[in-house]
């Protein structure tokens, strides 16, 4: 269950993001489900990853969004953390526009 850490490149990516969601969607029978992987900071990112890097996914039986954001790395954790909440939710809603 779950995602298949094995099979995926790294955490911080549109594949996990996109992985965890269809995955949740499985195994909650849920009619929506959202992940989210990121770089927050303070530490951790790197040229390829670095800090503010965002992926949001949020996914229905009818249609599977996972978007990227890349968020100003000077940004407090707790900022982007709520950017990406803020984000986050408007997805949701667009998708329960669609059921």
């Amino acid at each position: 269950t779950g995602v298949q850490t094995c099979a995926l490149p790294i955490s911080v990516s549109s594949e996990t993001c996109k992985e965890m969601c269809k995955n949740l969607l499985k195994i909650t029978k849920s009619n929506i489900t959202v992940s989210v992987t990121g770089i927050a900071g303070p530490d951790g990112g790197t040229k390829k990853k670095p800090i503010g890097l965002v992926y949001i996914g949020v996914c229905s039986k009818k249609k599977l969004e996972i978007i990227k954001l890349n968020f100003n790395k000077k940004l407090s954790r707790v900022n982007i953390q709520n950017q990406t909440l803020v984000k986050t939710i408007k997805l949701i809603k667009n998708q329960i526009n669609i059921l």
